[in-house]
């Protein structure tokens, strides 16, 4: 039997993010998700180093590798859409789902139970607050990044991005704040002379 599967996800290229905004650099969800599959690593490190944690860093980054795919379908909603109702947000919630489950289907029965717990049940998983926290500060990078590009059409998402992340009073955000955001205003030039 053929499976679509992989050839949906390499589809994840095509969807654009910010499609309201004005980008200097575009971005899709394929490029938003390595990057928060990175990060929920990092922070279930920071976590398990710094916070007396038990984490799974891998897990987190597993899950956070699966946590746009229904936007396959859906594409990336804008924010001021999504939430601009509780009808809204509860019939793109319903279309997550069918999209969700749509997706699992690609794949041979016998393992769509493995793939289950990754596109429809991410939010159950205990680590699932470390792969928000780190898909937010993915939105919050790339508005210091438009940021630092003179773009100012990110300024009100990077204050309303940053108190979202305030809000989460997790100390392994807090400290990735401190320590890596920063450099994301800096040139290539910048970091190479700032060598720690």
């Amino acid at each position: 039997m053929k499976s679509h599967f992989f050839a949906m996800l390499a589809r994840m290229k095509f969807i654009r993010r910010w499609g309201l905004m004005r980008n200097t650099q575009e971005e899709n969800i394929q490029e938003h998700t390595l990057q928060t599959a990175a990060i929920a690593y990092h922070l279930c490190v920071l976590s398990n180093t710094y916070y007396g944690g038990h984490t799974d860093p891998k897990e987190a980054a597993v899950l956070a590798m699966y946590h746009d795919v229904p936007e396959i379908y859906t594409g990336d909603m804008p924010t001021p859409v999504k939430y601009f109702s509780e009808d809204m947000r509860r019939t793109y919630g319903q279309v997550e789902k069918l999209a969700q489950e749509r997706l699992l289907k690609l794949l041979p029965a016998e393992l769509q139970e493995a793939y289950r717990p990754l596109i429809c049940e991410a939010e159950k998983n205990p680590l699932w607050p470390y792969v928000k926290a780190a898909d937010t500060l993915s939105a919050y990078v790339k508005c210091v990044q438009e940021m630092a590009a003179g773009n100012s059409e990110f300024k009100d998402a990077y204050h309303t991005i940053g108190a979202k992340l305030e809000q989460l009073d997790m100390p392994e955000v807090a400290r990735f704040l401190a320590e890596y955001v920063p450099s994301f205003r800096l040139s290539l030039d910048e970091i190479n002379k700032n060598k720690r």
